[in-house]
């Protein structure tokens, strides 16, 4: 797999967020709505466990090697951000959820019972929608976090999910040919 650089993975964040405004000459974009540290912290939380969980069903279950790789170097950034986003938590005295959302785990048991081409199809639909989420989700933290420290975490964390994004959209335009 092709590795993106860092202004391409930059760019591809902003491309994703872009994709997610409503298109059409002149449409006025909204403001980014605001967001507390304990909303963001919570929603990443959740979002980075979902990457480790269903990284290492992709490594498992995947028939592409090119999925179960990406899958594995989701497990290693998403644990990296998950620990990154509890200091942040513990230092504020926010409490993090302990689990995933009802959408994640239902997405979770739909990956559990698939196996090769199947799961990659899914997974890799899973997978875009999910970081799709994660950069609106990290665009309005950076923008309307309520402490630097806050907004930093949110901002720092762009690069590797355009990243991941970017990786996503090859490896389907290259699922779907073959």
């Amino acid at each position: 797999m092709r590795m993106i650089n860092r202004p391409l993975m930059a760019a591809t964040a902003v491309v994703g967020v872009c994709a997610l405004a409503p298109a059409g000459a002149g449409a006025q974009v909204p403001p980014v709505p605001d967001i507390t540290d304990a909303e963001f912290l919570a929603a990443a939380a959740q979002g980075n466990r979902f990457e480790v969980v269903t990284g290492r069903l992709a490594a498992r279950r995947a028939g592409s090697r090119a999925v179960r790789r990406l899958g594995r170097q989701f497990v290693r950034h998403h644990r990296t951000q998950l620990q990154l986003g509890a200091a942040v938590a513990a230092r504020l005295g926010i409490a993090l959820p302990a689990g995933l959302n009802a959408r994640q785990q239902r997405d979770v048991e739909r990956l559990r019972a698939r196996r090769g081409r199947r799961f990659d199809r899914l997974w890799l639909n899973i997978q875009l929608r999910a970081h799709q989420e994660a950069i609106a989700l990290h665009v309005r933290a950076g923008v309307n976090g309520d402490t630097p420290e806050f907004r930093t975490l949110a901002v720092s964390a762009l690069p590797v999910i355009g990243q991941h994004y970017g990786e996503l959209l090859i490896l389907r335009r290259r699922h779907h040919r073959s």
